[in-house]
């Protein structure tokens, strides 16, 4: 190959002289630590490509994002962008069978996923690194050749609208399309971006009328003797239908039944499918596409794979993806508070503002420099002004992504019962403190601007690798699509560069003002005790309905004198600047001392009654910081339900009373949290490691001497009764996992039981509870990073000391057990979906397998669960379209081991049970019997890769540790443990556990199901049988029917009796008697032939849990943890 440099660009050709690729000469700027090298390329295509070779990676992973999202998307075919995101995986020229790709990647040890946004949609994976080469050769295919397989037509649309109903009880989804639809009506923004089956469907629709009004015409011109070149017919009716009448059978053939329900969708399926295709080849293109490719091989290598597989994706001439320099917000949509009503309870105002888009001011990053104000805690801050006046529990703000040529500004606000009474004074604050900002000297703007710029590049500088590789491509696949230089790929989203005080000012003074934003309110109740801005009485209020979701909201104008005086001068004399921070680190120099292999466990260097010190000096990363856990155990944590309250509201006191002088070292990369714990209370202090113990003896302090304010108390204790009530409003699969989760753990309580005693609980119950608890305790601590021994000790030596606590008993400190099924069980919870607006119901699924300590069961356990996985994900919700929500996996505690399957449907949980014993005896025994060894090797191979995957950074060997040591059984090497055993593991012990633990069959599984029905009945189907009853009542009629086909999908009996409607009509003198009495036939065939029996009883012999107590009180109780080996380092030399 030859090479030719032009500017800042290499062109590569091959021997005919044409161009192969370019690549970007200059070095693309990392940080200090990052060993990896990199490469920029342009395919003759225009596609772009970073490359990332990391020699030490054990994980590849690639992402590809493609410059157009739902804003693109057709006036008349909502969602189109992201349908294509479902359709385009389901098969390839190369590749035909709809789940190959995701197959591959499955049995290679990775993941696959996409979203699509409201500018891009982003595909990315993982996989072993030795088997990148094919998965991008499947991965290349869905961008070069999809077939957009018409067979998965409609149940890509199906899962569209599955998706969509899992978020229409979700706030933050109401929300965001209740702030679009409050936008322009002429700009992009204001589209209904997720898109559902009726959206997706409204152009085929269209398509349905005509073939109606076709066939009507037909069939009239043939019963009055005419031939069709006798022209229309003047006095038929032209209605439309929308779905087939029973699976096959019409009065017209299949080949041209206008039926949803056939693979391909019908007459409207192909319509929806045929726009989608159009709108592909009109939006995809190389030009707009941006790649990036993690891997083990060389730049070389990387280069090789990237030219082979992807030059070929078209180039359509296209151009650069699209921009939107206009404004979603128009005059009218200014200088408005938008009053809405929630789904779940709690009280929020945002103020949000739109301003220009921000990739292009990379430099000075103007919007997140003014973030750093509003969204600060520390003293005279807007959040402590308003923590102080009890109106608050939470401020944040930030950018939040538009689109390209826009962005937006956020100031999100969670208010106390009293803050949403006096929101319109929390909204004064909030321009008040604008007003302050507008009124800083520039000495001020900019000593907090060289701050800023001090602390990015230190993040930068010592920025350590992702433990997602995943997420990693696809966060940088999004990036370099921004106008970043290209040597700056890496580093122009998080460094900021310059100080520019006028840009500063043109932002305050132009965009980021009263008038150009807008407000939103957000509440499920209390509207009748508030008074809003713009009203005198509340009788103003007209309430709308957001058409895709259905969110109550009524808008009010802010009247022209608050926006006058809100454009003053700020009068809060309580509002000021930040500060310097103490704590942006000066020191960062690492003790790096040369080790021929490091540690693989930390070294237990104290162990009396009183403490645990497990210690390791980072000798593989080399970073200035540390991480620090403690737990102070105590049985009083959560023994009883108001334990557990006066727990949780104890380290919610302790968090809330440190957020102001926190919250400085949280900016400077320095990390803690204080949380209840199963066996005590943890305290985490995490970053740079230099004034790491100043942040960690204030909030030890905190916790010995806390002093519980009335006021505080309240705020906080009203918060968890939010927090308890809101459980119950959660998705349905949330709810079934965590009452399987409650009935196999001994020490759990109910939100119902928690609330109860928090309704009862006083500010005393809190401080006599922390003493108590306090009196006696042992610190298990975990020391990890850039700390010296002597350091570590000092930390230990700090918690006992500042605690002062005396030393529990050896028998207290016997760690948590679970519950144990019984051989032979099959339980069954059935409860109803607390929420009575969702259309979901749940189901979770429980096996348990035996003791998560027995290094044998965990590791058949853990190879069952990598093969069951795909295949569980296909067939239940790809093949059946059960759901969007379908899971499986291991599920471990103390003493136990288990596996599990969960899925969300609207669908009824019974017949959700049937069909997962039905993919048990179907599908996955025979799956498992059928495997070829090879087959059954690779899933092996790639699950033992899986084990050995190294660190990607200090954090990720800090949690490994901390979880062994936590669960008591201390076992740092399991992973190595069970790669081990798995080597040995043959293709009949998977099938031996399945037949024993998980078969339907099995006469000793031990199985428990949650199921969760929701309020809302699921709509009937039409069986099969019901089909081939309504085929002869029709003949018996004399209605034509072509039966030649009834295998197609059960459609639903509205959509059934929808189409004969209009079938009827267009029949010549049919008598309206009879077709009444047909439509009465089908409402009785298909209750009589129902093929999903909701009964308990058709499950066979389960045993349904009626009392919880006393089904918990009846289970046996696992061994509790013990170390899998003693360890004792107190003489070792570090």
């Amino acid at each position: 190959m030859a090479t030719k440099t032009a500017a800042e660009w290499t062109t590569v050709t091959n021997s005919s002289g044409i161009a192969v690729y370019d690549y970007f000469t200059p070095p693309i700027a990392k940080s200090l630590l990052d060993n990896r090298e990199y490469r920029y390329i342009r395919l003759p295509n225009q596609l772009e490509a970073l490359l990332v070779s990391d020699s030490e990676t054990d994980k590849a992973a690639a992402a590809l994002d493609v410059g157009v999202g739902h804003l693109t998307d057709p006036d008349d075919m909502p969602g189109c962008a992201h349908f294509c995101e479902h359709l385009l995986f389901m098969g390839t020229e190369e590749f035909p069978s709809e789940n190959e790709y995701s197959q591959y990647i499955s049995s290679h040890g990775g993941s696959t996923n996409a979203f699509t946004s409201a500018y891009n949609t982003n595909y990315y994976f993982s996989v072993s690194h030795t088997s990148l080469p094919g998965a991008l050769d499947r991965f290349s295919s869905f961008f070069k050749n999809p077939l957009f397989s018409p067979s998965c037509t409609a149940r890509e649309l199906k899962a569209v609208d599955s998706e969509h109903k899992k978020n229409l009880q979700n706030d933050t989804w109401r929300m965001f399309q209740l702030s679009k639809l409050l936008s322009r009506s002429d700009h992009q923004w204001r589209k209904f971006g997720s898109g559902n089956k009726e959206s997706l469907l409204s152009v085929g629709k269209a398509k349905l009328r005509e073939a109606a009004f076709e066939k009507a015409q037909e069939q009239a011109i043939l019963a009055a003797g005419k031939s069709k070149a006798n022209g229309i017919l003047k006095d038929v009716d032209p209605r439309g239908y929308l779905t087939p009448p029973i699976p096959g059978s019409a009065a017209i053939s299949r080949s041209a039944s206008p039926s949803l329900e056939e693979e391909d969708g019908g007459v409207a399926g192909r319509e929806t499918r045929r726009r989608l295709v159009e709108w592909w080849e009109k939006q995809y293109c190389a030009s707009r596409m941006k790649l990036v490719i993690l891997g083990k091989e060389s730049l070389e290598e990387l280069t090789d794979i990237a030219v082979r597989y992807f030059s070929a994706v078209p180039n359509r001439s296209l151009g650069p993806a699209p921009r939107f320099e206009e404004s979603p917000f128009g005059s009218d949509d200014k200088g408005i508070v938008a009053y809405s009503k929630t789904i779940m309870d709690f009280k929020a105002l945002e103020v949000v503002w739109c301003v220009p888009w921000q990739p292009p001011l990379y430099k000075v990053k103007p919007v997140s420099f003014i973030s750093h104000f509003l969204g600060h805690e520390g003293p005279g801050s807007l959040h402590s002004y308003l923590k102080n006046k009890g109106w608050v529990t939470y401020l944040s703000a930030g950018p939040s992504s538009g689109a390209p040529g826009f962005d937006f500004f956020k100031v999100t606000i969670v208010l106390t019962k009293e803050g949403f009474e006096n929101h319109v004074e929390v909204l004064k604050s909030v321009y008040s403190y604008l007003s302050l900002l507008r009124a800083t000297s520039p000495e001020e703007l900019r000593a907090t601007q060289e701050e800023i710029i001090k602390l990015s590049n230190i993040f930068f500088r010592y920025r350590e690798k992702s433990s997602s590789p995943s997420s990693y491509v696809s966060r940088f696949a999004e990036r370099i699509s921004h106008p970043y230089p290209k040597e700056k790929v890496l580093s122009a989203s998080s460094v900021t560069e310059e100080c520019d005080e006028a840009l500063i000012r043109e932002y305050l003074e132009k965009y980021i003002t009263p008038r150009q934003g807008r407000v939103m309110m957000m509440a499920r109740e209390g509207w009748s005790d508030v008074k809003v801005v713009g009203e005198d009485q509340a009788s103003e209020r007209v309430w709308s309905k957001e058409p895709w979701y259905g969110t109550e909201y009524f808008v009010k104008r802010i009247p022209e004198q608050m926006l006058q005086e809100a454009e003053g001068p700020n009068n809060i004399t309580e509002l000021t600047i930040p500060k310097r921070n103490m704590f942006v680190p000066d020191n960062l120099d690492v003790e790096k001392k040369e080790v021929a292999e490091p540690l693989k466990r930390p070294l237990k260097i104290k162990d009396t009654a009183k403490s645990t010190l497990w210690y390791k000096k980072d000798d593989r990363f080399w970073v200035p910081k540390a991480n620090v856990d403690l737990l102070i155990i105590s049985p009083l944590v959560t023994m009883t339900p108001k334990h557990n309250v006066a727990s949780r509201l104890y380290v919610d006191l302790i968090r809330d009373s440190l957020t102001e002088f926190a919250y400085d070292a949280d900016l400077a990369g320095l990390a803690y949290d204080v949380n209840i714990h199963a066996e005590g209370i943890s305290v985490v202090v995490s970053g740079y490691n230099e004034k790491l113990i100043v942040l960690l003896k204030v909030v030890l302090d905190k916790v010995k001497d806390l002093e519980v304010q009335e006021d505080r108390f309240n705020v906080l204790k009203e918060q968890l009764r939010q927090e308890y009530v809101n459980m119950a409003m959660d998705q349905p699969y949330h709810t079934s996992d965590y009452y399987a989760r409650y009935l196999l753990s001994p020490k759990a309580w109910t939100p119902t039981e928690k609330l109860a005693e928090l309704d009862a609980l006083k500010s005393e119950d809190v401080r006599l509870h922390m003493q108590e608890f306090l009196s006696r305790t042992h610190i298990q601590a975990l020391v990890h990073g850039n700390l010296m021994k002597d350091e570590a000790t000092t930390i230990v030596k700090l918690a006992e000391d500042t605690l002062g606590s005396r030393a529990l008993t050896s028998s207290e400190l016997i760690s948590d057990r679970s519950l144990l099924l019984p051989q032979s069980s099959n339980y069954v919870l059935q409860l109803d979906v607390p929420n009575k607006n969702d259309v979901n119901s749940a189901l979770t699924y429980y096996l348990e397998i035996g003791d998560i300590a027995d290094p044998r069961t965990r590791s058949i356990l853990g190879l069952f669960a990598h093969i069951a996985n795909e295949p569980a994900f296909n067939q239940l919700r790809t093949v059946e379209q059960l759901g969007y929500i379908v899971s499986s996996s291991s599920w471990g505690s103390t003493g136990s081991i288990g596996w599990r399957v969960v899925v969300q449907s609207e669908k009824d949980p019974v017949y959700l049970e049937h069909r997962v014993n039905r993919f048990f005896t179907d599908t996955l025994g025979p799956l498992l019997e059928n495997m070829s060894q090879e087959e059954f090797e690779q899933k092996r191979r790639s699950l033992i890769q899986k084990k050995l995957e190294k660190f990607k950074n200090l954090g990720d060997e800090t949690n490994s540790f901390w979880t062994h040591i936590t669960s008591g059984y201390h076992d740092f090497m399991r992973r190595a443990v069970d790669a081990e055993i798995l080597s040995k593991v043959t293709k009949k012990d998977v099938i031996d556990l399945f037949k024993r633990a998980i078969h339907p069959s099995s006469t000793t599984r031990a199985k428990i199901s949650i199921q969760l029905k929701s309020h809302i009945a699921p709509a009937t189907t039409f069986s099969k049988e019901a089909s081939r009853r309504l085929v002869e009542a029709l003949r018996q009629k004399g209605v034509p029917v072509d039966d030649s086909t009834l295998d197609g999908d059960e459609p639903l009996l509205s959509d059934v009796k929808q189409f004969w409607t209009e079938q009827f009509k267009s029949i010549p003198d049919f008598q309206e008697e009879t077709a009444q009495e047909l439509l009465q036939t089908m409402d009785t065939l298909a209750k009589e032939h129902s093929s999903a029996d909701s009964t308990l009883e058709s499950l066979g012999s389960v045993i349904p849990i009626r009392d919880l107590a006393m089904f918990k009180a009846g289970l046996a109780v696992s061994k509790a943890a013990t170390p899998v080996e003693i360890y004792s380092d107190l003489d070792a030399k570090l």
